[in-house]
């Protein structure tokens, strides 16, 4: 069989998909057990590492597949979400794979499906979504390519997550927020619970720092599975981050950490690297990276750690851009998909860190399930640097979006801060009319709250302008 990729992927688009619509029943791992087995278990044809948590994971595991990478290695890449196209989830350390794998994996695994659909339908089996599809479309991607190792990000969770049929040689653990409480629970302990599930027995996990009630439960599951467990907040005797000169350095003390079952110090010397990912959560991310990555092979050296943290990108994480829109002067833009309080913080945070209270623009969009009303204080926190003019509108026509909640949200705050604001449910064109604002005003255009929404702008930036290399 062969089959376009265009043709693939309206094949995938005829699978339920949970990222667009809600689940209704439980989750279940029972259906790709039972297909990754058919398929003589693609996923263990190479090594891999296993990437879970509420924020930050794709950020981690893009650099641990970039220090791979850097070793020699073909490694695969699995995140979520993607910005303009699907195959960007299915990678070789953020760089495309060939036509040819991809259509031959895509040929196999149609294939693969039709000929056991009546066969799940006998053993009363779920039948493959979306999701799951994809995850066998990249094990066997990966298997095509012989990689010897892939990095996989959890899509949703951990415990029934469809990538957690691996048998990775190390497990790990980013921070931990409240989110997809409909799915996951509606405390840190039960959303914790959920992504500990990846942690396998004897398996060793690193953890990022964590709320205590969230480490709590990372803690007490490694030990029912006899799994060595290192505390980021235990290994790193200092992580220190400094944006200077165009620089986006960071310094990494290991000090004399050592793990289980050795006799020498992880690390020799400390890790130093110029990051092309802003801001001081992505210091911490580069550390629990190193820290996985060292872990799973101990003895890569800690020149390739840096040169691998170094060429880690990950598109709509504080992505600076310059763009030309029409005759206007050069705009400078900030895409960042953050949408939870806390990475709306560091969003900021960062955004005063690089560009010392310059004025911006905010355009902002968020699924109806976010934490509006705590978010949209988080512009008007710091006096001295409060938006100039936000445009809010929803993030696409994707996820069903709240607009009556975040006017409320922001109407007060806008009004007693003398901020002028508009709102539309027309995206397309409020993006375009905030790109024009900027060009007309200076100032910098901050866009956040959304994957989504960073997609949609990334189209009409992609359409209507012209985006200029970096320190143009």
């Amino acid at each position: 069989m062969d089959i376009s990729i265009i043709g693939f992927e309206t094949w995938l688009e005829s699978a339920t998909n949970y990222e667009k619509q809600r689940k209704i029943g439980t989750f279940s791992l029972d259906t790709i057990k039972y297909l990754t087995e058919k398929l003589q278990n693609p996923q263990n044809s190479y090594n891999s590492i296993h990437v879970a948590g509420s924020k930050g994971k794709g950020s981690v595991s893009t650099m641990c597949s970039a220090i791979l990478r850097q070793a020699g290695f073909d490694c695969g890449l699995y995140t979520s979400p993607h910005i303009l196209n699907f195959l960007e989830r299915v990678t070789n350390a953020g760089e495309s794979f060939s036509h040819e794998i991809y259509q031959k994996s895509a040929s196999q695994l149609i294939q693969f499906i039709e000929e056991n659909t009546e066969i799940l339908d006998k053993m009363d089996l779920n039948q493959a979504s979306w999701f799951e599809l994809l995850t066998l479309f990249a094990f066997l991607c990966f298997k095509n390519q012989n990689c010897q190792w892939a990095v996989f990000e959890t899509g949703l969770g951990g415990r029934f997550d469809a990538t957690n049929v691996l048998l990775p040689k190390t497990s790990v653990l980013t921070p931990i927020e409240l989110e997809h409480t409909e799915y996951l629970g509606s405390t840190i302990e039960q959303i914790a619970g959920e992504k500990a599930g990846i942690i396998k027995p004897g398996v060793p996990v690193c953890v990022a720092f964590q709320k205590e009630e969230a480490e709590k439960v990372f803690l007490q599951t490694a030990k029912s599975n006899n799994s060595p467990v290192y505390l980021l907040k235990n290994a790193a005797k200092s992580i220190k981050h400094q944006h200077k000169n165009g620089k986006n350095m960071v310094e990494i003390d290991f000090g004399n950490f050592i793990f289980e079952n050795c006799t020498k110090p992880a690390f020799s010397r400390k890790i130093c690297a110029n990051l092309q990912l802003f801001g001081e959560v992505q210091a911490q991310n580069a550390a629990l990276a190193a820290l996985a990555v060292k872990c799973a092979m101990p003895q890569i050296s800690e020149t390739t750690i840096e040169k691998g943290l170094e060429r880690a990108f990950l598109s709509g994480r504080f992505e600076i851009l310059d763009i030309m829109y029409k005759n206007s002067d050069k705009i400078t833009i900030v895409l960042d998909g953050a949408h939870t309080v806390n990475s709306v913080s560091l969003c900021m945070q960062t955004y005063n860190d690089i560009f010392a209270g310059k004025k911006y623009n905010l355009l902002f969009a968020c699924a109806a399930d976010k934490d509006i009303e705590n978010i949209a204080p988080v512009f008007f926190d710091e006096e001295k640097n409060k938006p100039q003019q936000i445009s809010l509108t929803k993030p696409g026509d994707i996820k069903k979006s709240d607009l009556s909640r975040l006017l409320t949200a922001f109407a007060p705050l806008c009004q007693n801060h003398s901020v002028n604001y508009s709102i539309s449910e027309d995206f397309e064109k409020t993006i375009e009319s905030a790109v024009k604002d900027a060009a007309k005003s200076g100032n910098i255009l901050v866009v956040t709250g959304s994957f989504y929404l960073v997609a949609e702008v990334k189209k009409f930036l992609k359409q209507k302008c012209t985006i200029l290399p970096a320190n143009a």
